[in-house]
Parts: structure tokens; C-alpha cells; sequence
């Protein structure tokens, strides 16, 4: 359970297909499957398409931030923690640690992390297997014990981070590019959507998620009867004003236009210029 009161307005940054019930609003820029374990994206709440290093939103708008398995995809994780603090007052960061990364690297991660004494130690990875022994002897798939102590214990493979006010990290190395990562992204296929947990499975789970979610849905709507989504937003690129035209949000700085269909701001493309906050694709240059 997250330390979340039940008047909280909650982000949840990187949703895709298994958001916390708990959220109130999500956020998310890729779309392809691969990012989200195979899953459809979730779009049964509030939703902003957006990058989350230039997040859409006005200074601490939301009570609780959650960020989980995201920030081992980011680049540049400072500036991705910055913007976890101007928006948010408190939140919660989940990441695969860096012994379950040594173990079982993936290649959609860039970043190794640790918690130590309320610190988050971040280690930029040079390529996909930082290690090139234990990143290719799939201990945690192919031994049983492994498999079995990180299924008793993943307490041990996981760092679970709270803050409030303040995220402490330091980057061990941060004279390290990431940038790699950004070939991956650029081919991540687009992904479809879905608004209900039913679609996912048969049987009682099914059902038991149906209802859970129903009860969520019940109380969101209860918390959020009066949310204006446009009052929370700013422009990504200049922080202005943003008003809601005829399926586009246009910015009052800057003059940018956003998407704005089916009541779902787009701010991965400004309309007005073009211009794409996902990376462009990048040719590979191996011959």
C-alpha cells in the first residue's frame, strides 16, 4: 500500500497497461508493447500523452507522483527527478535494482540503481549488458535456487523508493551517455489501447480485477467530479497557458498547438511547428 490520503491527486508517469488503481491521472509517451511487458496501454482514467522529462503539467499540481519501472529508461535521470519534484510534493519511485540487472539485463533499460541510507545511487550503462559475464548466464531463468530466492525474496532485487519534497540521488557516473537507448525507442511500435482489465483474461481473476477496478472507478469519479484537466496542464516547451480550441490545445506563450481529441491531450507533437518530442529514428551504422 502507498502512503496516499484519500483526497490525493495522484500521477502515475509510465503507466502503460498496469496502472496503480490508486492514480488519478497517467502519463505516457511510448507506446509499443515491448515497454509495457506485452500489454496494451490502459486508458480507463485521465490520460496525457507527454514526455516525462518535460512533463505537461504546472508546479506541484499533484499530491503523489508514482514512478515505477520507469526511471531505468531515462537517459538523463536527472532531469527526469527534477521533474518528478516540480510536480509532485511526494512520491514513489520502483525500480529493478542493479543485481537483478547484472542478472537479467534488459535491453530497454539504461540505468542500474540502488537504495542506500535513503540515497538512490544511479550507474549509467554504457550498452544493454553492462556485464558481459553475469548479463549472459540467465541465472534468474536458468537456476533454479536463483530463480526460486529472487521469487521468495524480491525485496532483494527491487529498490522501492518514497520521497517527500526531495528525491536524494547521485549519479556515480554521469560523464556516461545513455543516448543509446534512444535507438530503441525510436523503433518502438506503436501499441493499442484498452479501457478495460476484462479484455486481459478469463476466469475468476479476470473477474476479481473487473471488480476491483469498478470500485476504483466508483471512487475516482467521486474525487475527480469536479477535476478540470486543462487547469493542472502547461506547455512542455515554455510553461504557458494552455487553452482547449477544436480538438487542439493551443499554448498562450509560446503559441504551440497540441492534439487534443477525445478529450486526450497530445504533447508528443507540437501541431504548429511539427515538431516531435519522441526521438527521431536513428539509421544503425553497423555494416
Amino acid at each position: 500500500m502507498l502512503p496516499i490520503g484519500d483526497s490525493a491527486l495522484v500521477l502515475d508517469v509510465g503507466a502503460g497497461g498496469n496502472p496503480y488503481p490508486r492514480s488519478d491521472v497517467l502519463l505516457d509517451r511510448l507506446t509499443g508493447a515491448e515497454h509495457r511487458c506485452g500489454e496494451s496501454m490502459m486508458i480507463d482514467r485521465p490520460v496525457v500523452f507527454g514526455d516525462a522529462s518535460r512533463m505537461p503539467f504546472k508546479d506541484k499540481v499533484f499530491d503523489f507522483v508514482i514512478a515505477s519501472h520507469i526511471l531505468e529508461h531515462m537517459a538523463e535521470p536527472a532531469v527526469f527527478l527534477k521533474e518528478l519534484q516540480r510536480v509532485g510534493k511526494a512520491g514513489y519511485i520502483e525500480t529493478p535494482n542493479a543485481l537483478f540487472e547484472r542478472l537479467h539485463p534488459f535491453h530497454i533499460h539504461c540505468l542500474e540503481v540502488l537504495e542506500s541510507n535513503g540515497v538512490l545511487h544511479i550507474h549509467k550503462k554504457r550498452q544493454a549488458v553492462e556485464d558481459a559475464f553475469l548479463g549472459t548466464k540467465e541465472l534468474l531463468t536458468d537456476s533454479a535456487p536463483w530463480g526460486k530466492y529472487m521469487f521468495e525474496s524480491p525485496q532483494m532485487f527491487h529498490v522501492r523508493y518514497f520521497w517527500n519534497d526531495e528525491i536524494k540521488y547521485e549519479i556515480d557516473n554521469p560523464e556516461v551517455s545513455c543516448e543509446w537507448i534512444e535507438v530503441i525507442n525510436a523503433r518502438s511500435d506503436a501499441g493499442e489501447i484498452k479501457d478495460s482489465y476484462l479484455t486481459d483474461e478469463s476466469g475468476w481473476r479476470a473477474w476479481g480485477l473487473a471488480v476491483l477496478n469498478r470500485w476504483h472507478v466508483y471512487q475516482r469519479s467521486r474525487r475527480l467530479k469536479n477535476f478540470d484537466m486543462i487547469s493542472i496542464m502547461a506547455c512542455p516547451s515554455c510553461g504557458g497557458e494552455l487553452r482547449a480550441g477544436q480538438q487542439v490545445l493551443n499554448c498562450q506563450g509560446c503559441f504551440a498547438q497540441y492534439a487534443y481529441r477525445d478529450r486526450i491531450p497530445d504533447f508528443t507533437t507540437n501541431l504548429a511547428a511539427g515538431v516531435s518530442s519522441t526521438p527521431p529514428k536513428i539509421e544503425d551504422t553497423k555494416g
